[in-house]
């Protein structure tokens, strides 16, 4: 079998409400595959921005911090560092508008 000649990563989000001590991840899977048509076209950090830009719309009733970590395994062992990390700020119902609605 050909290998791809992109290398395959995997993420997971994380959500920390205002107020709460811990995260707890975001979504029915612990960890997902960054879709692979994303990695053909764009870098790891490009999808990785492009999904953060539209985490405050997307998530618009949190208030809180939002952490998203990609990993070159699909099932990372405790304690593993991620490839890349960042976090943002989810303002809740203070956002103007989404551009383009």
């Amino acid at each position: 079998m050909k290998k791809p000649y992109w290398q395959p990563y995997w993420w997971r989000l994380l959500f920390r409400a205002d107020g709460e001590p811990g995260w707890k991840v975001m979504g029915p899977e612990p960890v997902s595959q960054v879709p692979n048509d994303a990695l053909r076209k764009a870098s790891l950090e490009v999808w990785a921005r492009a999904l953060l830009e539209e985490a405050p719309y997307e998530l618009d009733d949190l208030r809180g911090d939002l952490l998203l970590e990609c990993y070159k395994e699909p099932a990372p062992a405790d304690g593993t560092p991620p490839v890349y990390s960042r976090q943002v700020r989810l303002p809740g119902y203070a956002l103007p508008p989404y551009p383009g609605r």
